[in-house]
Parts: structure tokens; C-alpha cells; sequence
């Protein structure tokens, strides 16, 4: 390869990447705490409040792994609809089960809450507002302000035992699917 050609790829390069650094939103809006009046949204998207949990990335022996660890998302215009939202959309169409914010404009997702985790004082750690509605409590610093799936009707179950029956209804369904699927 000729120097001149290098030159002309090297220059190349630096347009591509110049063009692509320049539409990222590298800037991060931080968080404000959050006013008096703010509140955390009480049910949306399936999803209810389930009160302020420590976040677990900074716990000994949890290997730096999120209280919420399946799905993230982070922008300067969270809310707590958006973030359910996301959530309820799910991985390939499943939808998590728990939905946290923190930090005003992290959003976080999981099947499951770790069990490191554990409820706390939501006045005096989940403080921030939303960077996208400073009306509602968006969690805190290793704070997650934490919403659980409530409502099946928005989840992709594909059954569910018939209100008014005994819940070993389902369980002997699902009984009965394995041994016909072995069968």
C-alpha cells in the first residue's frame, strides 16, 4: 500500500469516527435532589411501587453485579414511565419483572431483584428527581427507586388459572403438559 493511499484511508477513518462521535450525546445531565412535593409514580405500565432498594454493584462478594441486571438504559429525559416503559417492552419480548431508576436517569431491569438487595429508607436515599419530570422521585446514589410487575394482563404469559379457581388448577395443567410433551 502506498503512503499516499494510507494517508487517504487514515484520513477516512478520522471522518467516520469524527461523524460518529458527533452524533452520541456524550454529555450526562446529573441529577438534582429531588423537591418536597416529588413522589414516586404509584402504578404504570403494569408496574407498582415497590419502595427505595440499595443498588449492589458495591457490596462485598457480589462481583459488581446490579441489583437489576437483565436490561439498562440511561438518558438526560428519564422518567418513570419511560423506564417502565423499556422494562415492559422486555428482552425479545419478555417482560421483566422489576423495574428500578436511579440516579435520575438510569433505568434498570431484571427477571429478577438480587438478593443482596434489601429495602431502604426511601427519604433519605432515593432523593433525586427524573431529569425528564423533576415531579417524580427518580432514586439515588446506589439507590434504586424500585417498581414490581403487578398486572399479568401485561405480561406474554400465554395461560393463567381462571379467577374463582383453586390455584392447583394451574399447577396440574402444567402437570399434564410435561407428561404429554415425555409422552
Amino acid at each position: 500500500m502506498s503512503t499516499r493511499s494510507a494517508l487517504s484511508l487514515l484520513l477516512l477513518a478520522a471522518l467516520y469516527a469524527s461523524l460518529v462521535l458527533a452524533q452520541q450525546d456524550t454529555s450526562i445531565v446529573y441529577p438534582t435532589t429531588a423537591a418536597a412535593t416529588a413522589t414516586p409514580l404509584p402504578s404504570a405500565h403494569g408496574y407498582t411501587y415497590a419502595g427505595c432498594y440499595n443498588e449492589t454493584t458495591r457490596i462485598k462478594n457480589a462481583g459488581g453485579v446490579r441489583a437489576l441486571p437483565d436490561m439498562s438504559s440511561a438518558n438526560n429525559t428519564m422518567t418513570v414511565s419511560s423506564c417502565l416503559d423499556f422494562c415492559a417492552q422486555g428482552n425479545n419480548g419478555t417482560t421483566m419483572n422489576y423495574a428500578g431508576i436511579e440516579y435520575g436517569r438510569e433505568c434498570y431491569c431484571g427477571q429478577y431483584l438480587s438478593a443482596l438487595s434489601e429495602e431502604i429508607d426511601a427519604p433519605a436515599h432515593c432523593v433525586y428527581a427524573c431529569n425528564g419530570n423533576a415531579s417524580e422521585v427518580c432514586g439515588g446514589q446506589l439507590a434504586i427507586t424500585l417498581y414490581n410487575l403487578t398486572d399479568a394482563s401485561k405480561t406474554g404469559t400465554a395461560w393463567s388459572v381462571v379467577s374463582g379457581q383453586p390455584a392447583w388448577y394451574g399447577f396440574a395443567a402444567f402437570v399434564m403438559l410435561v407428561f404429554a410433551a415425555i409422552l
